[in-house]
Order: C-alpha cells, then structure tokens, then sequence
C-alpha cells in the first residue's frame, strides 16, 4: 500500500498529513517544516523522526543534531524536542493521546 499525503492541516510554522493510522494511539504523519517548531515535551508519546527531505537543526534533550535525508532520530517521553529549518519529516507515533503536548517555548 502506498502512503499519500491527502489532507494537510497547517499548523503556522510547520504542517502535518496523517498517512495511516494502525489505531488511535499508533500512527505515522508527514510533517513539513517551515520555520521552528518550538520547544515541547509528550509525557507517554514516543516518537521516531525519519528525515525524507531537507535540512535543519533537531534538538532531543541535551543534543543538538543536523538532521538531513536519511536520518533516524528517537525521542522518548519527557524528552523536550524541537526542530528548526526547512525539511519534511515522517514521524511513527507510539502512546499517543491528543493533550499530551506540553509546549515550553511561548
């Protein structure tokens, strides 16, 4: 089965297409980043971030990464995470609940 992006929904700095969804707590989106998404934290959610295009700076935790095509990265609950640049992300989401973000940055 391939995988398309349909229905975008934009969120100001950054855009997000669920691509499928294996029940409500376990999915993957693509996520389109134009700018910064801020510093935020998910207390159950883990989330692996596959770069598909693109470049820019990933911060989980402590570390600072240039993310480009081709890497992997994995954030584990409470593990404050942030993005900035111009890239497209495909993000597996695992523990999902749709108040768990926690935004540090305002």
């Amino acid at each position: 089965m391939r995988l398309n992006a349909e229905r975008w929904e934009d969120r100001g700095d950054y855009m997000v297409s669920v691509l499928h969804k294996f029940d409500e707590g376990t999915f993957v989106q693509l996520v389109e980043i134009r700018g910064k998404v801020s510093r935020h934290l998910h207390k159950k959610q883990t989330e692996v971030f596959v770069v598909v295009d693109g470049n820019g700076t990933l911060e989980i935790g402590d570390e600072k990464h240039h993310a480009k095509c081709g890497d992997v990265f994995l954030c584990s609950p409470e593990t404050v995470h942030s993005v900035e640049g111009n890239l497209k992300i495909l993000v597996f989401k695992y523990n999902y609940e749709k108040e768990d973000n926690y935004w540090l940055d305002s």
